[in-house]
């Protein structure tokens, strides 16, 4: 186990072999170097915006038909944490285009 929490969930992360996941999603978390992300090309980043903003549109367009017909309240409440997190990212992605 890991000091490091899920940027998604916040549970504990594992550490398996070389390979980092989280407890609770099940998910293998990758990190991003720091000099990697200043090398980044400006451009290419501004580029992709328009794509990665109609993603998480059309992300939060699916997952508003499943929320509307879900019954479960655990699953609802994952799935609001999803639209949460899916409309953060919209909101820094705006404020990235401007």
């Amino acid at each position: 186990m890991l000091s490091e929490a899920c940027p998604q969930c916040s549970s504990p992360l594992l550490r398996v072999g070389q390979d980092i996941y989280c407890a609770n999603c099940d998910r293998r978390i990758v990190y991003a170097k720091a000099d990697e992300e200043k090398t980044a090309d400006g451009q290419l980043v501004k580029s992709i915006l328009p794509d990665l903003r109609d993603t998480l549109i059309g992300k939060l367009a699916s997952l508003k038909q499943v929320i509307e017909t879900e019954t479960d309240t655990e699953t609802l409440t994952r799935l609001a944490n999803l639209m949460v997190l899916l409309l953060q990212a919209l909101e820094k992605l705006e404020r990235m285009g401007e």
